[in-house]
Parts: C-alpha cells; structure tokens; sequence
C-alpha cells in the first residue's frame, strides 16, 4: 500500500467532538540548523509556490502554515510512517492536536520546497498586505486532516488575520484584476442547457465576471466540476474534471496571468465526504489545466 501526495494531504478523518478541557504542553524549540545550509532553497529556483494561508487556530501566535507537499507522487507506509515519528520536539499538544517539530535534514529528503523561501501574502480582494519568511517544519497531527506543514512569520504579523493565499518566489507581475462574483440560479440553469450537462441530485453556480468581456462559471454537478467561459452567446467548457468525484466549493482568480487568464486557486473536496484539498489551475491557450503541487514555472 502506498500513500499518494492527495490522499496524504486530504487525508480526512471523523471528527469527534470533545468537551474535555484542553491540556496544553508546550516546551522550548531547540535551535535548528539554518536551512540555507541545508540547501532547503534553491538561489536559481524557477517555481513559485501558491496556496492558501492557514492561521494556527488553537494557540495566539504570529506564526502561520502552508500545507506541503511530497517529492515523489507515492511513498510507502514505512516511508509516511517514519517521517510522522522523525521529530525532535513537541511544540503543543491537546487532546485532539499536537505539533512535532521536524528537522530539516530529514525533511528535505521528501518533502517539496520548491518557491517556498519568501512568501508575498494576499487579501479576498488580490490586494498585496506583508512578507513572510520561512521558520521551520512540523507534523501537525489534527483530528480532521494530518498534514506536514511549513511554518512562516510574516514582516507585519497584525495583517495575517487579512491572508487569504500567499504567493512563493514572487515574480510574476501583479496585474489589476476586475472580477466580481455573483449568483444567478438561471444563469446555471442556462449553462446547464446550453452545454447539455445533466444532473440528478445537485446543481450549483458560482459565476464572476471576467474582464467585463463576459461570465467565468463555476458549475457543480452531483459528482463533478466544470468552468464554462459565456461571451455574449458563445459558451465554451475550459475545465471539468473526469477522474475524481470532487466539487469546487471555493474559488479564487488570482492577479497573475497565462495567456491572458487569471490563475485560479480551488477548494475542493469529495461529495458526502470530509475529504477536502485545493488545486492551482492556469490557462494553456483552450482549457485550463491543473498545475503539479500547485507550482507555477517562470
């Protein structure tokens, strides 16, 4: 049995309420080795990272995470298993989450960090607040998700409530965007029409105005997506996803273009599941396409 970088990082897990009081155990992180020593990042890196932006929502701290993902698209049990039991210190425990902090001699051997150094972080609205630099990695054991982690502080740490998604190695230039989201229950119904979808349980229209050239919508079908592009009377399908049940319950058209397209930034999850992970998809010049461990090439 092996462990592919979705099911590691959208591992999903029953929630169980709990009413105990929590037991906080927290001790002094241990100084680390710098992680330019380690080469943890690379001075002619060509990737830029974009991702969403998780607070700690069980401890006050200016710290955040993003979630990381695997070098290679499958490792074994063993592999999984000896990386959760590699860390060197607790860094808080309750009794339902616990924080390991992992060295990064052992997490660069399979763990990705490719345009992951310096993190430019973004508002709903694409708006520019603060930097942040990178801390260290941790295995963060949670009673709905257990995810490897990288850990950051941002240069304002006040603005880090306003961050929405961040963007890794920023170079790309920052283009205004004008998109608006809006819902319109007949124009989902239209879409479904005209491009001959067909549904038995569920329909559902997330749509945002795109460049005031027409409507970019997002369309939800029982157990799959869609992205259709409306000009005036021309519809044309630039996404749907065939392989995996999955829904897009979120969705973000990032300030950053390919071939004239906003990126986009997905939440998505599994219908009737707790199973819940995002993706990065860009525009190839018909379809857009989703983007390796949501990573942009310059």
């Amino acid at each position: 049995m092996t462990f592919s970088n979705r099911s590691l990082l959208l591992l999903a897990l029953v929630f169980v309420c709990s009413c105990s009081t929590k037991k906080v155990e927290e001790k002094e992180i241990p100084i680390s080795p710098l992680s330019e020593e380690l080469n943890l990042f690379k001075p002619d890196d060509e990737y830029s990272y974009v991702g969403y932006v998780y607070p700690f929502y069980f401890e006050k701290t200016d710290e955040f995470y993003v979630e990381l993902y695997f070098k290679k698209d499958n490792i074994s049990d063993d592999e999984y298993s000896s990386l959760t039991k590699s860390g060197d210190s607790i860094l808080y425990r309750d009794d339902e989450n616990c924080r390991t902090r992992i060295p990064l001699d052992i997490a660069i051997q399979k763990l990705d960090f490719r345009g992951m150094k310096t993190l430019s972080l973004f508002d709903k609205n694409n708006s520019f607040l603060t930097r942040a630099n990178f801390v260290r990695v941790e295995y963060l054991d949670q009673n709905i998700s257990p995810v490897f982690i990288a850990v950051y502080k941002a240069d304002q740490p006040k603005l880090i409530k306003k961050a929405v998604y961040c963007i890794g190695n920023l170079k790309d230039a920052i283009v205004e965007t004008n998109y608006q989201f809006f819902e319109d229950t007949l124009l989902t119904k239209g879409i479904e029409k005209k491009m001959g979808f067909t549904h038995q349980y569920n329909l559902e229209g997330m749509h945002y105005t795109f460049d005031g050239k027409g409507t970019l919508s997002i369309i939800n079908l029982d157990t799959t997506s869609a992205i259709v592009l409306k000009n005036t009377d021309t519809y044309k399908l630039i996404y749907q996803e065939k392989m995996y049940n999955e829904y897009i319950t979120d969705a973000l058209l990032l300030p950053i273009k390919r071939n004239s397209h906003p990126i986009i930034l997905m939440t998505l999850n599994t219908p009737d599941t707790d199973v819940i992970w995002s993706e990065l998809l860009t525009f190839d010049g018909e379809k857009y396409q989703k983007e390796n461990r949501q990573r942009l090439k310059h």
